[in-house]
């Protein structure tokens, strides 16, 4: 996190958003950044100052998506969302202290957009600075440009009762890319789980949240240690068009998310725990798992039951077997070596073969981002 916030203070500025006169009921606003030039079969990721309300209020909705210059919001073909967070800067993260940024809204492949219930908002000031960090695919042989817009539903007249993002990622504080690898070669249905443990600092009422996941997960907990209760779990929702090329193993088109106004309570001192639940079938590269809460802090005691949730549930499934299709066969001799290097677009070795239990290691030296895919396994 410490990097993301000095890459967000190094970001370019947006310009700021003209002052808006208050007025009654709920207003949307609307909010254009860019261009983002995304390069062929490219990925670009930034951080950037972000526009915001010009006015003291709540936000008690939020979405974003990608547009061309003309404002048609583009496929996943075309330039895809891959994932975007917002932050209020400046203001201490909930999860992770310091002052990077409060994470307060976010969305990935599966679009899952903020919405609190009736009553509750995450309070704003004029003066408040926000920040986004983005990363956008282009799945296009030719450069083209992204423009990002988001949609802010905006409170302005009425005292509502406030909330605090609540950050929850298995591998927290760990930097702006917090991913980690599923192994595989389990049996036909096995999972693989990681989890995190956090001391709640105060006692309030959860009162909406939702999760994230990427290709092979089967589900995010939200399991309250203390109490020995699982209030809530974010389950995946498969299918949808894949963006050919592919260019990494697709992930949900839809996460469950709940809201509820008496809010799930938690008491100071308790310890949630949140899991990611992977097939453990296959291996699966850059796994997450995140959950994003929002807390209405007072008032409440933890070991409560559960009150009843209006879940968003979605279609949830099992995640679709996936391989990984070459763009072309691979070429030359059969190497034994147990490194190679990788420049942009090329191989230095590309046919390889190796002895179980042999570490392989690839050197990158363009000036690309790269990673590695499993094609298929394990």
């Amino acid at each position: 996190m410490a990097r993301y916030a000095r890459l967000l203070i190094a970001g370019a500025a947006a310009a700021l958003a003209a002052p808006a006169p208050a007025q009654a009921a709920e207003r949307s606003l609307t909010f254009t950044t860019g261009p983002i030039a995304v390069g062929p079969y490219a990925v670009a990721q930034a951080p950037m100052f972000a526009e915001s309300p010009k006015v003291d209020g709540y936000v008690v909705g939020m979405s974003a998506e990608v547009v061309d210059a003309a404002g048609r919001v583009q496929g996943r073909d075309r330039v895809m969302l891959h994932h975007i967070v917002f932050a209020k800067l400046g203001v201490p993260d909930y999860t992770c202290g310091g002052s990077t940024g409060e994470r307060f809204f976010a969305e990935g492949e599966e679009r899952l957009e903020l919405s609190l219930p009736k009553g509750y908002g995450y309070p704003n000031k004029a003066v408040d600075r926000w920040g986004l960090l983005y990363m956008l695919m282009n799945h296009k042989p030719k450069t083209l440009n992204g423009y990002i817009r988001y949609t802010v539903r905006y409170v302005t007249d009425a005292k509502l009762t406030p909330v605090k993002p609540v950050w929850l990622d298995v591998r927290n504080c760990a930097g702006p890319d917090p991913v980690f690898d599923v192994p595989g070669g389990g049996k036909r249905f096995s999972t693989f789980t990681k989890t995190a443990d956090f001391t709640m600092p105060e006692s309030g009422r959860i009162v909406a949240g939702g999760g994230h996941l990427h290709g092979g997960g089967l589900r995010v907990e939200l399991r309250n240690e203390t109490c020995g209760t699982r209030p809530f779990e974010s389950r995946p929702t498969w299918g949808g068009p894949i963006p050919r090329p592919v260019l990494h193993e697709p992930g949900p088109t839809k996460m469950s998310a709940f809201t509820s106004a008496a809010g799930i309570p938690v008491a100071r001192g308790d310890t949630l725990r949140l899991a990611a639940v992977y097939d453990n079938g296959a291996p699966h590269t850059r796994a997450m798992g995140i959950m994003l809460l929002f807390l209405a802090p007072g008032g409440a005691k933890g070991c409560r039951p559960t009150p009843p949730l209006d879940i968003d549930l979605g279609r949830p499934s099992a995640p679709p077997a996936f391989s990984m299709p070459l763009p072309r066969a691979p070429t030359g001799a059969v190497s034994k070596a147990s490194s190679t290097v990788v420049r942009d677009f090329r191989y230095g070795v590309e046919r390889v073969s190796l002895k179980r239990g042999t570490t392989f290691t690839w050197r990158f030296r363009g000036l690309l981002q790269h990673d590695v895919t499993v094609i298929g396994g394990p």
